[in-house]
């Protein structure tokens, strides 16, 4: 039973002694668990970044881009580039200030808001990411099989069949989507249902 539990069958025990006192000790226990899980959230997605621009800066010193240029794809590549680095500087500014929200929050009613508010957040996040990585995967895919020279030079029977290649792409999609899924679910999985428990607490604070 942690500090948390203790505390508060304390303050059931003597409600009518110091209700105000005991209740301001486990809404603060609360407020700083919850702050603490929000920062976590904005550093996790800080080191995302950071991870994420570390690979495109290693693959286009190591010249594995250039390939994209037989290929047509160098624009594309740029504005979806620039498109999730977009994307994830506007959700880390977001964690940031869900973070400095709850931090200074000062009523039980206005935390439990600001812990749907990140939670939203975060949901919203994964799924940003998974439609932007199914639109480009999907865009990238379709192009090179059908539109570029490699394909369409091919006699028709030498020609691998649409649906075909449609097929392996849904396939292979539905398998990264469900990796990419689970590594969301746990990394950030974790520290929401932290949340959500004490949002329940703070519930139960509430009545």
């Amino acid at each position: 039973m942690d500090e948390l539990e203790l505390l508060k069958k304390d303050w059931k025990k003597q409600e009518d002694v110091l209700p105000k006192l005991s209740y301001d000790q486990i809404y603060r226990m609360i407020l700083k668990k919850s702050s603490s899980m929000v920062k976590w959230i904005f550093i996790i997605s800080i080191l995302e970044f950071v991870l994420w621009a570390s690979v495109d800066i290693i693959v286009r010193l190591t010249g594995n881009y250039d390939n994209l240029k037989g290929y047509d794809l160098e624009t594309f590549s740029m504005i979806s580039t620039i498109l999730s680095y977009c994307i994830l500087i506007y959700f880390m500014v977001r964690f940031y200030l869900n973070y400095k929200r709850i931090k200074t929050t000062d009523s039980a009613k206005v935390l439990m808001q600001n812990i749907l508010n990140t939670r939203k957040t975060v949901r919203y996040y994964i799924w940003t990411i998974i439609c932007f990585f199914i639109l480009t995967t999907t865009f990238i895919v379709g192009y090179l099989a059908i539109f570029t020279d490699t394909y369409t030079s091919q006699s028709q029977q030498e020609q691998v069949p649409v649906f075909l290649i449609i097929t392996i792409t849904i396939v292979v999609l539905a398998f990264a989507m469900g990796i990419i899924a689970l590594f969301y679910r746990i990394v950030y999985g974790i520290l929401t249902r932290k949340l959500k428990r004490n949002y329940q607490e703070l519930e139960k604070l509430e009545i």
